[in-house]
């Protein structure tokens, strides 16, 4: 798991990096071993800088959360966000851009002054 500088988290977030099998005959799935995982079972979650997550948000295995996202409380982002783009819902689909494209470029330029 990876994430950036400038990130924002609420309470009750949860990044889940990995599933159990559930395809073994003959054992609970509590009884599954972790040398008995495949290797798909199991990948990182990115979350790049300047993201901002809200309570109660869960983020499945795999996805890379944009630069500069926002994703709204209580959604499951279960694909990778668009960089500065406001997700929501369950699934997490985009919903709007943070920026027009001339404000975008304007916030990208005095990022990098600082």
């Amino acid at each position: 798991m990876y994430i950036g500088n400038y990130v924002l988290l609420g309470p009750r977030v949860t990044i889940i990096t990995g599933d159990h099998r559930t395809d073994i005959v003959g054992k609970h799935i509590s009884e599954v071993t972790d040398n008995e995982k495949l290797v798909e079972h199991d990948a990182d979650v990115v979350i790049k800088d300047g993201v901002w997550i809200g309570t109660n948000v869960t983020i499945l295995k795999g996805v890379t959360v944009g630069e500069g996202c926002v994703i709204a409380a209580g959604s499951v982002v279960t694909k990778n966000t668009s960089p500065y783009g406001i997700y929501a819902g369950t699934p997490a689909k985009k919903i709007k851009d943070r920026f027009t494209p001339e404000q975008l470029e304007k916030h990208l330029a005095l990022l990098e002054k600082k």
